[in-house]
């Protein structure tokens, strides 16, 4: 039910250059009970990433209680309470570095930082810790996996800045692409800084394809390289292009 792009991709890189076989098997879940779905059994990364993903939904959806009262999130929090308890218990430092991090980017958003550096940085070094889990133990490997993840993050959190601009302006929303350039009308905002955003991100994505090109990759490869090389370009060309979609 909190399943992102962004813990999907987590748990396909991981797997990804992992040399372990896994099994697969056909169950039935909460949103499909009437009908078995393949599932991966034995496979540490995707057990690692379905709890990160819980830890970071759940956390989500406590900070939007906290801030907004949201009765959305405090009915969804429900939902996720036992799995979270289990995830906690399993992962108690990620959960705690997690939390950290994200009390981090809350406190700037708070403060109405209108660095796009600094808010793109505390959020990507979300993903640069999510990716690099204790049971990946080479030193080269986890160096690489944090770069790919700090990137990849970057890129994620301004991706989304530039595609939420209208709508959070609209709202009142905090975005650092409206602080960063206070004053000036969305159109305004993207007229303006339209081609240095393409060329930052860009230069991030190349960043991150460069730390994927040094990894091991035992399965996955035709999917990954599409996402890296191609799909991710794709998207930015589509949001940056003038439409209006988050990642």
């Amino acid at each position: 039910m909190g399943l992102s792009y962004d813990i999907t991709f987590l748990a396909m890189v991981l797997s990804a250059i992992q040399s372990d076989e896994y099994e697969l098997c056909d169950k039935k879940c909460m949103i499909h009970p009437m009908r078995k779905n393949s599932c991966v059994e034995n496979d540490k990364a995707v057990d690692y990433a379905a709890n990160m993903g819980v830890i970071l939904t759940y956390l989500k959806l406590l900070d939007d209680w906290k801030d907004d009262r949201s009765v959305k999130a405090l009915v969804s929090m429900i939902f996720f309470s036992r799995g979270v308890r289990k995830a906690r218990k399993r992962y108690k430092n990620e959960y705690n570095r997690i939390k950290l991090y994200l009390d981090k980017l809350g406190a700037l958003e708070k403060n109405k930082c209108a660095s796009v550096d600094e808010a793109a940085d505390c959020f990507a070094k979300i993903l640069e810790f999510l990716f690099t889990p204790d049971f990946v133990a080479g030193e080269r490997e986890r160096r690489s996996l944090a770069w790919l993840g700090y990137n990849i993050g970057r890129w994620i959190y301004i991706i989304d800045a530039y595609s939420d601009l209208e709508k959070d302006m609209r709202k009142n929303n905090y975005n650092v692409l409206a602080l960063s350039n206070d004053g000036m009308s969305c159109d305004a905002i993207k007229q303006s800084i339209g081609k240095n955003m393409e060329s930052s991100l860009t230069f991030t994505l190349e960043n991150a394809a460069s730390a994927y090109n040094l990894l091991d990759i035992y399965r996955n490869r035709e999917i990954l390289d599409n996402i890296i090389y191609t799909s991710l370009k794709a998207k930015q060309k589509y949001i940056l292009g003038g439409r209006n979609e988050s990642v």
